[in-house]
């Protein structure tokens, strides 16, 4: 199963519920290349909702990283909802839930911004 995509928005805040891998190959092409169309349409707040993300890897990583440093570049933030498991784990490994902001509760993350 690809990667599946939902785009709501909340208060000025582009949510995108992720259920699937983010993964080498579509499912990490397919997230970057929706981040920067939103990122090209003016969107400067990202709300990225991984609580039906099982697997992310390296490439997956690249996508939320790339995406965290251009949205803060043009003046914009992106944050994590929910990163359970194996991913949390993996994000916990590499650090970023030191440098990306990630929280358990939605309505805790859209008041951050």
């Amino acid at each position: 199963m690809g990667l599946q995509i939902t785009i709501r928005e909340s208060n000025n805040v582009t949510i995108l519920d992720l259920q699937g891998r983010v993964t080498i190959g579509l499912s990490a092409d397919t997230l970057a290349n929706q981040l920067r169309d939103l990122m090209d349409a003016g969107v400067r707040k990202v709300l990225l909702n991984l609580s039906g993300v099982p697997q992310v890897d390296s490439s997956g990583i690249t996508v939320l990283v790339r995406s965290f440093v251009s949205l803060q570049r043009l003046g914009g933030s992106l944050k994590l909802l929910r990163p359970a498991g194996r991913v949390r784990e993996v994000l916990e490994l590499t650090r970023l839930l030191q440098s990306i902001p990630a929280f358990d509760d939605e309505a805790a993350a859209l008041a951050s911004f």
